[in-house]
């Protein structure tokens, strides 16, 4: 399973994932759209800017902040890897309160997005505000990632 294989060390670690994680649980449905989720938390007004924006949302009277959003853009990326290879995966297993089956799934615009914002990141891992919490032999392993997922989404 994709979770398996990328959830833990980069991608799914960090508090902006447990966020997203309780944003996911509160929406309650089998299946999401991206465009929702960049919708609600304001991505879709980053214009693909994803390497030092923060973002604070209120979705359903529930406030979700976020220090960064790349790592959310990375953890996305591997939810819906896993979406389009095994059609769903397990809330729970990613951290979610809820034992429950769901499925992220994109449209052409936002996979782009996605998968953009992924290469970028393995080009250049420091233009984003992200890389300072890694050392440098971290960002290209994490670039590397990020490429090998941004190919299985392409």
């Amino acid at each position: 399973m994709i979770i398996d294989k990328y959830w833990g060390r980069f991608f799914g670690d960090s508090a902006d994932s447990a966020t997203l994680v309780a944003y996911l649980d509160a929406k309650d449905k089998e299946i999401l759209e991206v465009s929702e989720i960049f919708a609600d938390l304001g991505i879709d007004k980053l214009a693909g800017n994803y390497t030092d924006a923060r973002l604070d949302a209120t979705v359903d009277g529930v406030d979700y902040h976020f220090d960064q959003v790349f790592p959310v853009i990375m953890d996305l990326s591997v939810l819906l890897l896993e979406s389009k290879t095994t059609r769903r995966f397990n809330l729970a297993r990613i951290g979610g309160a809820k034992d429950r089956n769901m499925r992220v799934d994109a449209g052409p615009k936002e996979n782009t997005q996605i998968t953009t914002a992924l290469k970028y990141f393995a080009l250049m891992p420091e233009e984003h505000a992200i890389a300072e919490q890694f050392d440098e032999d971290d960002w290209y392993e994490i670039g590397n990632l990020c490429e090998e997922i941004r190919a299985s989404l392409d």
